[in-house]
């Protein structure tokens, strides 16, 4: 048995020894890279710090599928309605600063972690839906958590190799996202058959989106569409530096085009001349999930901003309209029987959709059958014959009264 079990003993000793070597290797070339990054952010003159991140501790492929936005192609008329946009905007007076994580409350929902899911696009986009909805409601605080899987799964804007903010946006305007426990999300590609049944009927969504930059953004008019919309979904190319992003504001430093990413620009800050973003890699990269980017980057490789898009007003699905009030009326409203009794038929007339019951008030009518509950029907009765006086009782059918009358008994004598 011990000699059987030497081979097997040392696989593993040699899978621990290449795993060990291979962690070593990454985390020698990362600090390689790190103390690199640091050389260019001092000889640039940047303000930011470079560090070991959750994503730097992953494979160079890994880190690739944390990028994945696509770029949108767009029609003459999205770039008309973009311009429009712009120039309305310009007549907004935004504040020297805002950040929607600290204005009369946070309007930011918590970060989320992408995984290794090309799926950047999908979280952009369900992070403003979120935060829209916390604004329409001004429910600064609470955690809504929706469903970034229901995009990349059945909205045919994307997938775990990257998708388009404007797709997934049309989708969300026209069948909104539900919450996340309707489809967890799986970092995979999943099939939409796995969401939670007739979600569309309990989903949050939006009126309407709308293009605010397209190619050439502006601070000012990107400052003007958050202190106007809220948090928005915006674009960016990534270099290999980003992945080392610590704290600070970011500037372009080093590295090789890694992929477009898009994310959520949350505030901006005039005095240090950047935006704060909310990221989808999880806390463990930048500033706890979030980062600041400096005004410099809307001009350079980078192209932060380019393709920017502001949500109106997010909500939950509005409720079903109010039933119809009902009318009942009943024909007839009152019968005679003679003392031998005998039975009868009452006719309800309503709408469709509307219930009603019928029921006997005095033990000697007895209802025989009711043709339905709901809707137009008849009610069928009995009235049991009697010896005594004249006599009266009602039914209560559809809530109005139906009244029987009962003649006098007759006795003939013998003579």
């Amino acid at each position: 048995m011990l000699t059987a079990s030497r081979p097997k003993y040392r696989i593993f000793l040699f899978a621990l020894a290449v795993c060990f070597l291979f962690s070593v290797s990454l985390a020698y070339a990362a600090n390689g890279e790190i103390a690199a990054i640091d050389s260019a952010i001092k000889s640039k003159g940047a303000h930011w710090v470079a560090g070991e991140t959750s994503i730097t501790k992953l494979s160079l492929e890994a880190r690739k599928r944390r990028v994945g936005t696509l770029k949108p192609l767009l029609t003459d008329e999205d770039q008309k309605a973009a311009a429009e946009e712009s120039a309305a905007l310009a007549g907004v007076t935004a504040p020297v600063s805002l950040d929607w994580r600290a204005n009369n409350g946070d309007f930011v929902t918590p970060i989320r972690d992408q995984g290794n899911c090309g799926s950047c696009w999908a979280f952009a986009a369900t992070a403003c839906l979120e935060s829209q909805v916390l604004l329409s409601q001004n429910n600064p605080g609470f955690n809504l958590d929706l469903s970034e899987q229901i995009l990349v799964s059945c909205s045919n804007a994307g997938n775990c190799n990257g998708g388009y903010i404007n797709n997934a946006s049309d989708y969300i305007r026209d069948l909104g996202l539900p919450v996340e426990t309707c489809f967890p999300y799986t970092a995979t590609n999943n099939s939409c058959s796995n969401a939670c049944l007739n979600w569309t009927n309990d989903s949050y969504h939006i009126p309407g989106w709308l293009w605010v930059t397209t190619t050439a953004p502006t601070v000012s008019a990107l400052e003007n569409a958050v202190a106007t919309y809220g948090p928005l979904v915006t674009t960016m190319a990534v270099y290999s530096d980003f992945f080392y992003y610590v704290s600070g504001v970011y500037t372009h430093v080093s590295g090789t085009y890694q992929g477009g990413h898009a994310i959520l620009i949350v505030g901006y800050d005039d005095a240090g001349k950047y935006f704060i973003a909310k990221n989808s890699w999880g806390t463990g990269w930048g500033e706890a999930g979030f980062f600041r980017i400096a005004y410099s980057q809307l001009t350079n490789a980078v192209s932060f901003g380019d393709y920017t898009i502001a949500y109106e007003g997010g909500s939950p699905n509005p409720p079903p309209p109010p039933p119809p009030s009902c009318t009942y009326s009943i024909n007839p409203t009152s019968k005679t029987f003679k003392a031998g009794g005998g039975s009868g038929k009452v006719t309800v007339s309503t709408q469709d959709t509307c219930d009603w019951s019928a029921i006997s008030n005095v033990s000697w009518i007895a209802i025989t059958a009711v043709s339905t509950s709901s809707g137009s029907g008849t009610v069928s009765y009995v009235v049991q014959a009697h010896t005594g006086p004249q006599r009266s009782g009602t039914l209560t059918i559809a809530g109005q009264t139906f009244t029987v009358k009962q003649q006098v008994a007759r006795f003939r004598l013998n003579k």
